[in-house]
Parts: C-alpha cells; sequence; structure tokens
C-alpha cells in the first residue's frame, strides 16, 4: 500500500497535469538550464568532493582517495538526456555516500541537442575506461532513467570490447526502449503523471540521430545481456517506463543473467528521488545492493 505523502503527490500531479515537458524545453532552447551540476554546500562540507577535467568536460570525484579499499560507483544522471543533475540527484548520492562509504563518481556527460549518442555514449565509455586503472575493487554502474539506460549501454559495450566488466548494475526506472512500440507503454502513460510519450520520443529521436531507434546502443533492451553481471531494478507500476523493467526482466531471465527486480505499487518515474517513505526505503536498499560488494 502506498504512503499517505506518496499517494497525496500523485493525486495532485495528475489533478494538476504535471507532466515533465520535454517539448516545451526543446522549442525554448532552455535545455541544460535546469541542471545543477555544481555539488550544494553542504555535500561539499560532508564529503571529500574534487572535479576534475576529462575532454574539457568535469566529472566529479566524491571520496574518492578511498577508492583502493572499496568499489567505485560510476553514477550517470537520467534527464531525458537533456538536462543534468538536479538537487534530487545529489540528494539521492549524499545518502548513497553516507550509507555505503563507497566512492562515487558523476561525470558531466554531453546532452542533446548539442551532441547524439555517438558523443554522448563514447564520453561516457570514456569515463569508465579511465577509471578502471584507478579503481582496484571493481566499478558500480548506475543511473536513472535516461542514465540507466547508459549504464546498461556502458555494460554491454565492456562486454563486447572485452573490458572488465562492472561488479554489478544497478538501474533507477531505466529507459531502455526508445522505439515506443511496446504497448504496455500505452496502458501505463494515462496514469503516468511524470512522463509525456511525445516529449520523450522526440528527445529518443534527438539522441539517436541518424542512428534507427531500435540499435541496441540506443535502446540497450535490443542488446545482448549474455556476460553482463548481476542487475538490480528499482522501478514503479505507475512508471510509463516500468513497460522497459517488465521486457529487461524478461531478456536477463532467457539470457541466465542474475537480476532482482523491485517493484513498488503505485510508484511514479523516479520515485527513488523524491522524498517519499517508500523513497527512503529504496535508498536503503540500494545502499544494502552495494555493500554486497564490499564482502
Amino acid at each position: 500500500m502506498a504512503s499517505i505523502r506518496s499517494t497525496l503527490s500523485y493525486h495532485y500531479r495528475m489533478k494538476t497535469n504535471a507532466k515533465s515537458d520535454l517539448k516545451k524545453q526543446l522549442s525554448y532552447g532552455n535545455h541544460g538550464k535546469l541542471s545543477e551540476m555544481i555539488p550544494p554546500r553542504t555535500m561539499k562540507k560532508n564529503h571529500h568532493i574534487q572535479a576534475e577535467s576529462l575532454s574539457e568536460r568535469p566529472v566529479y570525484y566524491m571520496n574518492f582517495q578511498s577508492a583502493t579499499d572499496k568499489p567505485c560507483v560510476l553514477y550517470l544522471h537520467g534527464g531525458a538526456f537533456l538536462t543534468g543533475l538536479t538537487k534530487r540527484h545529489w540528494k539521492l548520492l549524499d545518502s548513497i555516500l553516507w550509507g555505503t562509504g563507497c566512492p562515487i563518481v558523476v561525470p558531466d556527460y554531453p546532452l542533446i541537442p548539442e551532441h547524439t549518442h555517438k558523443k554522448i555514449t563514447s564520453y561516457c565509455m570514456e569515463v569508465y575506461s579511465s577509471l578502471i586503472p584507478k579503481c582496484p575493487r571493481g566499478i558500480i554502474l548506475m543511473g536513472d532513467s535516461a542514465g540507466g539506460n547508459l549504464a546498461l549501454v556502458l555494460a554491454q559495450q565492456a562486454v563486447k570490447l572485452g573490458l572488465p566488466l562492472p561488479k554489478q548494475i544497478l538501474l533507477l526506472s531505466p529507459f531502455l526502449d526508445a522505439t515506443g512500440s511496446n504497448p504496455v507503454k500505452n496502458v501505463l502513460a494515462p496514469r503516468d503523471p511524470v512522463l509525456e510519450p511525445d516529449g520523450g520520443r522526440e528527445a529518443a529521436l534527438l539522441y539517436a540521430g541518424t542512428t534507427p531507434l531500435e540499435n541496441p546502443v540506443i535502446s540497450p533492451i535490443f542488446g545482448s545481456m549474455k556476460g553482463l553481471p548481476k542487475i538490480t531494478v528499482w522501478t514503479g507500476s505507475n512508471d510509463m517506463l516500468y513497460a522497459d523493467a517488465l521486457l529487461l526482466k524478461e531478456a536477463l531471465h532467457q539470457a541466465k543473467v542474475p537480476y532482482h527486480i523491485y517493484t513498488y505499487p503505485h510508484m511514479v518515474h523516479d520515485w527513488m528521488l523524491d522524498c517519499f517513505p517508500e523513497s527512503r526505503t529504496a535508498v536503503r536498499q540500494i545502499a544494502m545492493t552495494i555493500t554486497e560488494s564490499l564482502r
């Protein structure tokens, strides 16, 4: 049963039609202006955070001095490939730092419409490759929404290229199928108060550029799952992307990849980043999942 707070938030969002209007953001040219890439002062007071430049873009290393005895978390943020980190992301990352003691690396990767998937994924792979020699205890890939897409794409490419694989993969409300061909999404869309299908498709087309949407580098659900490490997913039944999580579950089962999917009834897109009781429970589960790698 959903908490009172999350239930009230859901009904308010539905009543006020508070869906993310990606088409408006693109048409107004305010992409990137909604991002808050710089960590807040409170995080800087409580954690050691250093920004370094990689290919002329900042990468944030948080508590990285402890990377020698613990796995590193490479976190790829969501935002429809259009916007950067927000206060909600920083709040989540702060909780993970406290809950695990593991260092976290957060790249400010390129965004649409200035760049397509070719630049975005190649940059994220550059970050991943640069961490391999720096993280002797391994790398944990983690991402929400569009960042979940990137995390799975990186893992699939690591298998294909013969690179050291991540220890595990954590996906929050992942966006895995850009084709829009799954009829389950049409069922979920009317009860999703966050995501707007038309804007999401427009963002996906900009991200893909000239690459077909069904290509696994755009829609990793259509890529090979063989050889991947354990994948843990957090999703909600009122999230349009719940449909992607269901497809992923079947694909991982067929490929015999270990997985666990936490499905929260009535939760919406990226609810783990909110302040609901369910969000706090999910953050504890995320921390516990990460600390499994310390054993």
